[in-house]
């Protein structure tokens, strides 16, 4: 026991000490970047319907920031994993990033995510979400997760999700677009067959996830971020 419990000690701070680097180099990596406009990425798609425009220091300021919340593994006991949502702000540009550090059980169980409550009542004429990000660090693999509000504050809920890589080998923004039709239900990581098709109208939070990919054929770990320019309706 003696054993299990330094073993989980020096664990917990190699994961602090990891976080800590992965601040400080994405922090200066960041800074380095390419400048964006506070009020208008000069990339965007006009006829795009925007959720979150995280370059607009009108549209998206510290409030909405303090809106998002995690939503990690260490509701459960043997969780391990953390995420933080923040908000970087420059004297040139403005966007938001996620800090992520995946600590998987064995069998690769082991989320960290955020989240922030919102309604999608006029999405029903939509094909998808649009994000535009960027990621590094260790972590390629991604979700959007989509969350029934009759589920809000529940521990045992099934969430609509979609995955999406990352290319970790890019220091330019890419653009990912996930179809309606590609979210699929699932619970603690595992797809749910007779689930009830996802009703935008139903919807009550939106997230974002990495994950250990206990159910995929792909296992992942570490520390990782996710800068993101704005998500949006397309």
């Amino acid at each position: 026991k003696d054993f299990s419990i330094s073993s989980m000690v020096i664990g917990g701070r190699e994961m602090i000490a990891s976080a800590v680097s992965l601040i400080l180099i994405v922090s200066i990596v960041v800074s380095s970047g390419s400048v964006i406009s506070s009020e208008k990425n000069p990339e965007m798609d006009k006829n795009l319907e925007i959720i979150f425009n995280f370059n607009s220091e009108t549209q998206f300021g510290a409030e909405d920031a303090n809106r998002w919340y995690e939503s990690s593994d260490t509701v459960r006991t043997p969780g391990m994993s953390k995420a933080v949502f923040s908000l970087q702000k420059s004297k040139v540009f403005q966007r938001a990033i996620m800090f992520a550090v995946i600590n998987p059980q064995p069998n690769g169980a082991g989320f960290a995510g955020v989240k922030s409550s919102i309604t999608f009542e006029d999405a029903n004429e939509k094909e998808g979400i649009l994000l535009q990000v960027r990621g590094q660090g260790s972590l390629k693999y991604w979700k959007v997760v989509l969350t029934d509000s009759e589920f809000l504050g529940l521990t045992k809920l099934y969430t609509y999700e979609a995955k999406f890589p990352v290319n970790l080998d890019s220091e330019d923004f890419e653009t990912i677009r996930l179809p309606f039709s590609e979210f699929k239900a699932f619970y603690r990581g595992q797809e749910i067959q007779d689930a009830p098709k996802m009703d935008l109208k139903k919807i009550g939070a939106f997230g974002l996830q990495t994950f250990g990919g206990v159910y995929d054929q792909f296992k992942q770990t570490g520390v990782g971020s996710l800068e993101i320019d704005y998500v949006a309706f397309y």
